[in-house]
């Protein structure tokens, strides 16, 4: 026989389904505090090592200027070394300081040309990496996108040089910027013919001090990635990675359309 659904039972799905809204903005606020927690840990920590560091780096100049001269061949191949991994160590730093203070508010964007941007992206590589060495295809229907400018065009420097870091040893290096057009979100991918990630390292490259052993002899402090999908996150989009060892890797993140960010920006207003 079927059952016939009362008013009864329907007050006590509803009042269940209350509940669990209820339970879950209680976790989603206790996340929020934690991630803000850790923000301010973060930011202390960086902020607390900056002078100390600053003030060595200060004494090893001082030793390279003026005493450089009466120092023997290994004392100032230990002082180029101390100096350059005390400037690694103030980028490292920087990087820190500049991931907390990421943010995004609604009237610090504004419609941005992709292809435009990815042209900048471009000519701020052009003394490191010469992006005239690569093959570079951009697709040909790159939208205009609605985004903090600034730190959008940082995430398209990020993962272009990450691009041409670990693709400049192959024969011919290819890398290829693309557009896949949705409903709701934009969806951008770069792509490489580089050295790859293996399966069981994809999540660690987002992650802060995650940067892999296999990268060697390449420069930075291995938060460009995690600065990138941080921004992305900002602008309530995603961002991942497909890749397989040996045979390139696929960055990917999308962006809300316009509307999309001024409806969530609304509704964060009322929570």
């Amino acid at each position: 026989m079927r059952k016939v659904q009362t008013s009864s039972d329907t007050n006590t799905l509803i009042q269940e389904n209350c509940a669990l809204r209820r339970q879950l903005k209680s976790k989603e606020n206790l996340l929020k505090e934690k991630n803000e927690e850790l923000q301010r840990y973060l930011y202390t920590v960086a902020h607390e090592l900056k002078t100390p560091i600053v003030s060595i780096r200060g004494y090893a100049m001082i030793l390279q200027d003026y005493y450089l001269g009466t120092l023997n061949q290994d004392i100032r191949n230990y002082l180029e070394r101390m100096v350059t991994n005390l400037d690694q160590m103030e980028d490292l730093i920087k990087n820190l300081l500049d991931y907390t203070r990421i943010d995004v508010s609604l009237e610090e964007c504004e419609p941005v040309d992709m292809t435009e941007l990815f042209g900048e992206a471009l000519d701020e590589l052009d003394f490191v990496y010469q992006p005239d060495q690569y093959e570079i295809i951009v697709s040909p229907n790159l939208p205009t996108v609605f985004c903090k400018r600034s730190l959008m065009l940082r995430v398209l420097t990020n993962l272009l040089s990450n691009a041409m870091k670990y693709s400049r040893d192959t024969q011919q290096p290819r890398i290829e910027f693309g557009y896949v057009a949705g409903e709701i979100f934009h969806k951008f991918y770069l792509k490489d013919n580089g050295i790859g990630i293996a399966h069981q390292d994809l999540d660690k490259i987002f992650q802060i001090f995650g940067r892999l052993d296999n990268k060697k002899n390449t420069k930075g402090t291995g938060l460009g990635l995690v600065i990138s999908r941080r921004i992305i996150e900002k602008h309530g989009g995603e961002m991942w990675v497909e890749s397989v060892k040996g045979r390139g890797s696929t960055f990917y993140f999308t962006l809300p359309r316009e509307q999309e960010i001024r409806l969530a920006k609304g509704s964060d207003k009322d929570v």
